[in-house]
Parts: C-alpha cells; structure tokens; sequence
C-alpha cells in the first residue's frame, strides 16, 4: 500500500487536469515572460527629437548629424524657428528640443564660447534625465572634436599637449542591455505570482468545496495534506523555470554564464518560501477572491522593493529594512548571480539562507495556522 502523500499528489495532479488550471502553470507563464521581456526594460532610445538650426552652416549640419546618427534619437522635426519647439513639445510630438543658435558658426571660428539649448519635457523624469544626459555628451563630443581639430592646427607652435584618455571596462553586462538584468527578475517574478497565488487558491477551493472537512476524517495528517498538496506546484515550477530559462535563451539572446543545476536547485528555496506565504494565505482566506486579493497584498510589494524595478540603495532606510526581509530581494540576487557572473553556490550562499530562513519561519506558521484551521 503506497504513502497516503502519495494520493494526496495524485489527487491534486488529477485537480489541476480537471480544473485546466495545468494551462495558468505553464502557458500562462510562458505568454507573461514574453510579453514582460520585452516590456520591462530601461533603455531609452529612438527619442522624439526636433532640432532648431536658426542659420544653417557647416558647424551647424556637423552638430545636428551627430543627432542623426545616434541610436538614442530620432530626429523628426528640421525647423528655423526657436518658437516652434514650444508647440511641438507643447503637443507632445518631441520629447527634447536642440536649438542651435544663428551665430553657433562665427563664434566656433572666432574660438570663443557657444551655447546650444537642450529643452526637454520633464513629464516623464526618467526618460527626461537619460535623454538629456545622451544629448549633453553629444554635444560634449563635437565641442571634444572642434577643440582637437584647432589643436592639431596649432600643434607645429605649441607643440604636444597631456591628454587624459578614458579606459571603460564594463563587466558581466558590457553592452549594458538592461534586458540583461531585467529578463532574469521578471523569472522571479512570475514564479512569485504563480507559486504563492496558485497555491493559496487552491487550498481555499478545497475549503470552499468541503473537501478538508472530508480529509479532516481520514487517518492523513494535516503536514501530509500540506505536502500532497504542494509537491504539484513545486514540480511544475520547476518546469516553468526550464520554460522560462529556454526563453531566456532563445527569444532574448541572454546567456546563462553560470550553472543550470545551481539555478534549479536555489530556485528550490525560493519556491519553498512562496509555497509557504500561499499556504499561510490559504489559512486566512475564506473564498479564492479573498486568497488572490491576499496573494497580491504579499506580492506587490515584492516586486517595488526588491530592486527589480527601484535601486534599494535608493529607498529610505525603514523601507530598505523591509526590502531585505522580502524573499524576491534575494532571489534577484541568486538570478543575476547566476545569470550573469557566473556565481557558485558559496558566493550565494547568504541569499541562500535568507530565503531558506524566510521559508522555513513562513512554513512553520503556516503549518500551525493550517492545524488551526483544520481543527
């Protein structure tokens, strides 16, 4: 005679056929990496651009080209007027405006000083500050090449001049795609929302169905309850993260620098700290509207505070407090870790803890509330 654990997982197995919710494991997961990769992104590029050149000359054209030909902008406006910025701004059609002034050519020839106006519209700060900052070093970089270009003229008088010259090295990330960085959390962040939500709901279905009253009865145990029913989701989790990782892979042209094993195996504690926190929901939540409401009270702040999206650095110090006792905080560190830098389980290891201290707290409640309620 088998484990009554193992007809605990037979059952739920036959549950989730039943119900299609085996599509909201792994379909669900698959459209959301997806659509989420290729949306969650911080690069900035193809900027609505207008460029003012007051009187055209050859400084003028030479400025305006380096606009052109950069990725980050699209030049979509050629206009003389400096008041037409205004109303193309106004209208939203332009994100930053150029305005080269009338004189921009006799002053860079007479050697003395110019300014060009940047204008840009701040509704949206963030693009707002990158473009502005993409824009300065242009015109930082033509001012560099006008000066060098006097320079090399001058040379045979004054002979060589110092020059410091920059060296960027940009490591595990040197084309600095954010899809880099931003794919792998969105993986921790779908695990996140199926893992605990799933669980949490199909707890509180039993419940609502009076199937606990019925397994209250019988000679299982209520860890054994727990255990049957979340050793279905932990293995569709995993598949969802062999999933999710293919896509990585094969869509968004990320490469694994570290071990799959090692991924799959930390993963573990985060699913175990997620199956937790929806069991634990489960015990509070009298209907599925109520477990999923729940769900997202957990979830919502995961995502906000554990640097996927904001710098926790960047946080006050009561809320960094908090970032670092979500487990999705440290997960994304396992991920990029892994991801990226090509990190072993020892330099993983206080994430490691974490989650498994977060899980371990979170499942012994839960258990008891679970006890609780079954009682």
């Amino acid at each position: 005679m088998k484990h009554p654990v193992f007809y605990m997982i037979k059952k739920e197995m036959t549950e989730i056929k039943r119900t299609g919710m085996i599509k909201m494991l792994i379909v669900a997961p698959i459209i959301q990496m997806i659509i989420f990769g290729y949306v969650a992104t911080t690069d900035i590029k193809h900027v609505s651009t207008a460029i003012c050149i007051e009187k055209p000359s050859a400084q003028a054209r030479g400025l305006a080209d380096k606009f052109i030909n950069s990725e980050y902008f699209n030049v979509k406006y050629n206009i003389n007027n400096p008041e037409e910025i205004d109303k193309i701004l106004g209208n939203s059609k332009a994100l930053i405006g150029i305005r080269i002034p009338a004189d921009f050519d006799t002053l860079i020839k007479k050697g003395k000083a110019v300014k060009v106006q940047v204008i840009i519209d701040g509704s949206d700060s963030n693009a707002s500050l990158i473009s502005m900052n993409r824009a300065s070093s242009i015109i930082q970089g033509y001012s560099a090449d006008v000066f060098a270009e006097k320079m090399e003229i001058m040379k045979p008088v004054i002979g060589n001049l110092p020059e410091i010259k920059l060296e960027e090295r940009v490591w595990y990330n040197p084309e600095l795609k954010s899809a880099n960085t931003m794919v792998p959390g969105v993986m921790g962040m779908i695990l996140m929302i199926i893992t605990i939500i799933i669980t949490a709901v199909s707890i509180v279905r039993e419940k609502e169905n009076g199937n606990i009253e019925q397994l209250v009865v019988t000679p299982i145990k209520p860890v054994e309850i727990i255990i049957g029913k979340t050793v279905p989701y932990i293995i569709f989790a995993l598949a969802d993260i062999v999933l999710i990782t293919a896509l990585c892979l094969l869509i968004f042209n990320i490469s694994l620098e570290g071990s799959f094993i090692l991924l799959l195996t930390l993963s573990l504690f985060m699913i175990f700290a997620n199956l937790g926190l929806g069991i634990l929901i489960s015990t509070v939540s009298s209907t599925q509207q109520q477990a999923m409401l729940t769900s997202m009270f957990f979830i919502v702040p995961n995502i906000l505070l554990s640097g996927f999206i904001f710098p926790i650095n960047n946080m006050p110090a009561a809320l960094q407090f908090i970032a670092y006792g979500l487990p999705l905080t440290h997960y994304n560190v396992i991920l990029k870790g892994i991801f990226l830098k090509d990190l072993g389980f020892t330099e993983l290891l206080p994430q490691t803890l974490a989650l498994l201290a977060f899980g371990a707290v979170i499942f012994a409640v839960a258990i008891k509330q679970f006890r609780k309620t079954v009682s």
